[in-house]
């Protein structure tokens, strides 16, 4: 009777120890879910907000804000290419479009520069485009670095010696754009080789370029 038993206690441990790993599995899974579903509802966030703005304060019009006049453009959709390096407008010629114009998400938030323009259409470059680059600053003490377009951007030619952190603000600082306009933050810092003169990152963007259906073309703004 006592060996029955036995293998009774047994039987029960191996079953609770198995109702006990897949519960484990299940909760795992459920909060990695949840961090992805987080991440991407804080990007649909971001873009709603820049949406918000450009519907409340655009809506297809011209504003003036400081020393920048702004044009809103719808956004061609690449869906299901989902293809963020270059973005297709329709504002062109007839709209007094020219090449070279900055593009921004939202007032003092850089995207781009119109590289093509037709008659009615134009062509973006954008910060997420292997041909993008500018010169810029990071953070309070104005590190210099280099912006260098991709998926995702990357801050490079920082000096090994300076002292940069994640969230530190990315602002402008190249000719080819507004001065001071806001680019992202630090948001992961390679480890420093003692070998290298430069320091790494990566540029966190604020917005989600998928979810874009108007951005803003800075009219009065020459290179």
């Amino acid at each position: 009777m006592s060996f029955i038993r036995l293998i009774i206690i047994i039987l029960l441990v191996i079953v609770l120890s198995g109702n006990n790993i897949a519960f484990l599995k299940s909760n795992i899974f459920s909060f990695l879910n949840q961090e992805d579903l987080l991440s991407k509802l804080k990007l649909e966030n971001d873009s709603l907000r820049i949406k918000l703005y450009i519907s409340e304060n655009l809506s297809g019009r011209q504003i003036k804000k400081e020393e920048w006049e702004y044009s809103s453009s719808k956004v061609f959709s690449s869906y299901p290419f989902n293809n963020k390096n270059l973005i297709a407008i329709n504002l062109g010629l007839i709209d007094d479009i020219k090449e070279n114009f900055p593009v921004a998400v939202a007032p003092g938030i850089l995207l781009g520069q119109i590289i093509e323009v037709r008659d009615n259409t134009s062509l973006i470059r954008t910060v997420f485009d292997k041909d993008f680059n500018a010169s810029v600053r990071i953070g309070n003490n104005k590190i210099n670095a280099l912006l260098k377009g991709g998926v995702p951007p990357t801050l490079e030619m920082i000096n090994k010696y300076e002292e940069i952190k994640n969230g530190d603000i990315v602002y402008n600082a190249d000719i080819k754009f507004p001065y001071n306009f806001k680019l992202g933050e630090v948001q992961t810092i390679e480890d420093k080789n003692v070998a290298d003169s430069f320091q790494k990152a990566i540029l966190k963007i604020d917005y989600n370029p998928s979810l874009l259906e108007e951005v803003l073309i800075i009219n009065n703004f020459s290179p």
